[in-house]
């Protein structure tokens, strides 16, 4: 069973100064494997997946990726995030690059692909996000949930064996949701492994195979969908869901 763990986290321990964002996380990812990962506000949900892929650097613990062990060695975070892609609640892309120079930007520098390979690339993806007929505008000219498929596309440029996706539409207008879901609800059916930090409970429904739910720093449960919803061992999950619900 070894061979298909992706992610492997142990005893992961992350503070800020005084403050302890994360308490004693362990998590397994397999290959293929759908998380969706929700919890009140300052839970450590973000804090988790950045960690992941070395935004945030971990205190104690530890975390293998596809095999590498994350520490402080640039080598080892550039391989890790070579194969960590990460969608963003902002879209962080360049706005003085075309959509298709901003997806060819990654693989071209850290791929070192050359540039008519670059090029088919960022289309293929493009095209994969249901955009490819935007690839030469600037991100400006582009809706919300437009750019954030952009964001996407880019991160799949890399051709990542994991994509991280941190609240990808909690910053887009209601009637963007949809369309960047159905994109994630996409990427999952072509079998690509994802955690995702959201609240959209419905995407959770129809696609996790597993929900966890965080609550200061820790992994408090975690379960199917099904069970996770219908029957939640925990009171502090129980209460979260009732809130969160009571709002869809």
């Amino acid at each position: 069973m070894q061979d298909n763990i992706l992610i492997e986290m142990k005893g992961v321990q992350k503070w800020y100064g005084g403050y302890q964002a994360l308490r004693d996380v362990d998590l397994t990812v397999r290959k293929g494997e759908k998380i969706v990962l929700c919890g009140p506000s300052g839970s450590g949900k973000s804090t988790l997946i950045r960690c992941i892929n070395r935004l945030e650097p971990i205190q104690q613990g530890s975390i293998v990726v596809n095999g590498h062990r994350l520490d402080d060695s640039i080598k080892a975070i550039d391989v890790v995030r070579q194969d960590v892609g990460m969608v963003f609640q902002s879209f962080n892309l360049f706005p003085h690059m075309t959509v298709l120079q901003n997806c060819m930007l990654a693989p071209i520098r850290a791929r070192r692909i050359g540039k008519t390979e670059a090029v088919a690339i960022a289309r293929k993806y493009l095209e994969r996000v249901r955009i490819g007929d935007q690839a030469e505008k600037y991100p400006a000219q582009l809706s919300g949930g437009q750019q954030q498929r952009v964001a996407i596309a880019r991160a799949l440029c890399m051709q990542p064996k994991v994509m991280l996706f941190d609240e990808p539409t909690s910053a887009l207008d209601p009637e963007m949701v949809k369309e960047v879901l159905d994109t994630m609800i996409g990427l999952a059916n072509d079998g690509m492994t994802m955690i995702c930090v959201t609240h959209e409970m419905g995407f959770a429904r129809q696609v996790a195979d597993r929900v966890i739910f965080m609550a200061e720093g820790q992994i408090i449960e975690e379960g199917a969908p099904e069970a996770f919803f219908r029957n939640p061992q925990h009171a502090r999950t129980r209460q979260f869901l009732g809130e969160i619900l009571a709002h869809h």
